[in-house]
């Protein structure tokens, strides 16, 4: 890659090269080089709408406090108010954070919290900078039954899927997604339990992150189970991936928690990340980040980071960054992910097919014994056009889909 088209992503707009600025420097320990100079912007709706789009609003405001930036008044305002709000919302969930750690430890069920709030404290040194729609945490597969319990008494309501859970639907869940999302609507606050990580199950095995994690950081005094920073970067490299890199915000975290550490250190966490197989997500990261805030790539990791299925990816997800609405693109939801399992190996590929022979709706529409499980992959088609003709997903855009 040329120096030219390398920085060409920070240099083609000034908006979008002062909302790379401001995310720098909002960093815990930001370096002053962590990204090129923003030329000037000249419309301030547009760069209003990428602060949206982006997620990144608290550091934004909090970077204008550190960079000299010739910003209109009433853009300083607008981002202030939205940091406001992203504050109050962050609080909010940090009190459902503290609840819900004591209300585990009292059932006696293992829980790891991940992303939010943690990684908002080490990233940026507060709980209000990084935003955030949810609260994030891990539990055992065998687990999901008593936590869907726990959860609906402490006020939470099944949102997707619908209400309500019945066993055979916990099962579904259990079997071919990762993932719910529970909403409190007296307090405003939404949950996203996982019982898994990733579909691809050779990613991110739950053995060693359970093992590592423990209750290393406090949230208002209360310590709050996580993963050990070590496997959280691993995560954060894999989750980037597997959606694209889409929004700046997951990459400015991932800067704020690299841009402190010496080279070694960097390069050691890709060597850990590679144990649980997220090499080719963390060489992406780096590369990503070296274009994107001038983070230099540990020497040891200059080559694999050029090389044929790594500059691919840093394409795509470069391009998904300028994409208007990329969520749902399917280069971001299929090709880039496929690209990854390649890089990861065959076995991963493997992987990658075989979750897209599943849709869990159907499980969730037409519960089978689990004996009967083999049958989903012959229905999905026209379990898919039923639901098609009724005007039906309940999952919406959770699910894979067909």
């Amino acid at each position: 890659m040329t120096g030219t088209s390398r920085h060409a992503a920070r240099e083609a707009d000034p908006a979008f090269a002062l909302l790379l600025q401001l995310c720098a420097r909002a960093a815990r320990h930001a370096a002053a080089e962590s990204a090129a100079p923003a030329g000037r912007v000249e419309d301030w709706q547009a760069f209003l709408r990428l602060v949206d789009r982006h997620r990144v609003a608290g550091l934004v405001h909090l970077g204008l406090g550190r960079v000299a930036a010739a910003v209109p008044d009433d853009v300083r305002r607008a981002i202030a108010e939205r940091a406001g709000v992203l504050a109050r919302n962050n609080l909010a969930m940090v009190a459902a954070t503290i609840r819900l750690q004591k209300a585990f430890d009292a059932a006696g069920i293992e829980v790891v919290f991940f992303k939010g709030a943690l990684v908002g404290q080490r990233a940026y040194g507060s709980i209000a900078i990084k935003q955030g729609k949810d609260v994030d945490f891990l539990v055992r597969p065998d687990d999901l039954a008593a936590t869907v319990m726990l959860l609906a008494g402490e006020g939470y309501r099944p949102s997707i899927p619908e209400a309500p859970l019945t066993p055979a639907k916990i099962d579904a869940l259990r079997a071919f997604q990762i993932e719910a999302v529970m909403v409190d609507p007296a307090r405003g606050v939404q949950l996203e339990p996982h019982w898994r990580l990733t579909e691809n199950r050779r990613l991110l095995p739950l053995g060693p992150l359970l093992a590592g994690a423990d209750k290393r950081e406090s949230l208002g005094g209360v310590a709050i189970r996580g993963f050990h920073p070590d496997d959280e970067f691993a995560y954060l490299c894999v989750h980037g991936a597997r959606s694209g890199w889409f929004r700046l915000k997951w990459l400015a975290d991932l800067h704020a928690l690299l841009v402190g550490l010496p080279e070694e250190e960097r390069a050691r966490l890709y060597r850990h990340a590679e144990t649980l197989g997220a090499g080719p997500a963390a060489l992406l990261a780096f590369g990503l980040c070296r274009e994107l805030f001038a983070l230099p790539v540990p020497a040891a990791l200059a080559r694999p980071v050029a090389a044929p299925l790594q500059r691919a990816m840093h394409r795509m997800s470069i391009s998904c960054l300028r994409d208007e609405d990329p969520q749902f693109s399917i280069r971001r939801v299929v090709v880039l992910p496929m690209l990854h399992a390649l890089a990861c190996g065959p076995l991963h590929v493997m992987a990658e097919f075989g979750r897209w022979t599943v849709n869990c709706q159907d499980a969730l529409d037409v519960p089978l014994p689990r004996r009967l499980y083999f049958l989903y992959p012959l229905l999905r088609v026209p379990l898919w056009f039923g639901r098609l003709l009724r005007g039906k997903n309940r999952l919406g855009r959770k699910t894979a889909g067909v």
